[in-house]
């Protein structure tokens, strides 16, 4: 197994969609047409449908601002440098540490008593730490935002 198989499909669109908006000049808002025309030239088969559901929640979770109206598009909603990659996992993902990762009740049945959980606990919180100290903006430093030439036939 990979290392990036940990993250889901939507958590791979979050990152990749605020890196662009980061990358973008300060009050130049990105439509979600241009996103999708974007992320195209990493994923070929990408789904519009979707990029949307996972923009619509990055907003609802006020990672990005929604901006209307016919020049309207997004924005961070707050600096990227403050935008980490556990904010994107705890609002797409969800994260509850008080729940037992090894049962499959949604109550533990032996609670506290099981060093294997509490070990495991541990593992975990240090992952979401390691997660914290990576930034959308040091991630957002390496791409390139240039959206692709139309060919000349077209218009």
């Amino acid at each position: 197994m990979a290392i990036g198989q940990f993250f889901s499909q939507r958590f791979g669109y979050a990152v990749h969609a605020l890196a662009y908006v980061a990358r973008k000049p300060s009050g130049e808002l990105t439509t979600l047409s241009e996103l999708a025309v974007w992320m195209r030239t990493i994923w070929p088969n990408v789904s519009e449908s979707y990029l949307s559901n996972v923009v619509q929640r990055l907003a609802r979770g006020r990672l990005l601002r929604s901006h209307r109206g016919i020049a309207g598009g997004y924005s961070l909603g707050r600096a990227a440098a403050k935008i980490s990659l556990r904010d994107l996992v705890e609002l797409l993902e969800g994260v509850d540490n008080n729940r037992c990762g090894l049962s499959l009740e949604d109550v533990c049945p032996v609670q506290s008593r099981c060093s294997i959980q509490r070990k495991l606990r541990k593992l975990e919180e240090g992952y979401l730490q390691s997660l914290e100290r990576m930034t959308i903006k040091e991630l957002s430093k390496d791409i390139v935002v240039t959206l692709p030439k139309k060919s000349r036939g077209s218009r």
